[in-house]
């Protein structure tokens, strides 16, 4: 045997172990990718029958997992979600997941349209949209923090019992969640709000909104299973910002601490301000035009112009308590029950 042999031996068996290693690694991570795809196709399936939460199934038609080699995530061509507690159901189009192996609590998810949305009694919605994915990052109780975005949402609402509805659309809109200690963080934010009932013109100009609040003691919301319909009762938080816009400087926004009681009426003492009162109650009398609203707006206007000294701005503190608004001492509306 030459030198060069020799020398060449140790090398060349460092070579073919590493190429069996390299072998030996690429087949054990197939087997745990399939492994790991069959074991997540199993379980979600078995979840789905047995019922998600108490009341609350679903289902994933063509149910498949992919993503080979990086990436893992679920694939169904039809969603359908039924709520007994909520008397809810809905029905949507496929579904698609992927996360990093890597990275698995980290899931990206697109969600296609069209929806049909049902709520008993008499509620239906029909939707479609250009785009909706979601960010999700989970821990092992549940969600750490979630964020769903919208690209051109429309839809129709009717209320089949009696007969009215209307439509809406948005060209943006985003909704996000996190876990902040004990506490729930929330934030909404829409722009290119369309609203128009049938049969009629839009009932506001196109609305951009935004709204940032914070629920005490409510982050196990986040937690798989735990959402019940009377979750936000005997509880408390703040509104840090809740802002309308409709243009041309008509712009409101609210901030302030809230409750909710045992019923789910909200009371809570809030800032409001308002800007450009005048364009406000030409938009408000024009949306609803009947004889009680027109007068409650017109003494509403007129009492915010004279707080602010006939200047066309003006920031009040409105009461509510109980689910009833205030301003001063006259009741203003009436806050639906959650």
């Amino acid at each position: 045997m030459t030198a060069t042999e020799t020398a060449a031996s140790p090398a060349s068996r460092k070579i073919w172990q590493l190429a069996i290693g390299i072998v030996v690694f690429i087949a054990l991570y197939t087997g745990a990718w399939f492994f790991a795809a069959d074991q997540i196709k199993t379980r979600i399936s078995a979840f789905l029958e047995s019922g998600v939460a108490p009341g609350l199934s679903g289902e994933c038609d063509s149910m498949d997992v992919r993503g080979f080699p990086f990436r893992i995530g679920l694939f169904c061509d039809t969603v359908r979600i039924d709520d007994t507690r909520r008397a809810t159901s809905g029905v949507f189009g496929a579904l698609r997941s992927a996360a990093q192996v890597y990275q698995p609590g980290h899931a990206i998810v697109e969600l296609d349209g069209p929806a049909e949305i049902r709520v008993s009694p008499g509620l239906s919605m029909s939707a479609d949209w250009a785009l909706m994915h979601a960010s999700l990052q989970a821990n092992w109780q549940g969600l750490d923090r979630t964020s769903i975005a919208s690209d051109k949402l429309a839809g129709t609402v009717l209320m089949t019992g009696t007969g009215e509805s209307f439509g809406f659309a948005a060209e943006h809109s985003e909704i996000h969640m996190r876990r902040n200690g004990p506490d729930l963080d929330a934030a909404y934010s829409v722009t290119g709000l369309k609203i128009s009932p049938a049969a009629s013109q839009d009932l506001f100009p196109l609305i951009t909104a935004s709204l940032d609040l914070t629920v005490v003691d409510r982050a196990n919301l986040l937690d798989t299973g735990s959402r019940q319909p009377d979750a936000l009762y005997n509880n408390k938080g703040e509104v840090r910002n809740l802002t309308l816009d409709l243009g041309n400087d008509q712009v409101g926004t609210i901030t302030g601490p809230f409750s909710v009681d045992g019923e789910g009426f909200i009371s809570g003492e809030f800032s409001v301000t308002l800007k450009n009162i005048e364009g406000w109650r030409q938009n408000l009398t024009k949306a609803f035009p009947d004889e009680d609203t027109t007068i409650l707006v017109n003494n509403i206007a007129n009492m915010l112009t004279a707080l602010a000294d006939g200047k066309n701005e003006s920031t009040v503190k409105l009461n509510v308590r109980d689910g009833t608004a205030f301003l001063a001492f006259i009741p203003i509306g009436v806050l639906p029950q959650l």
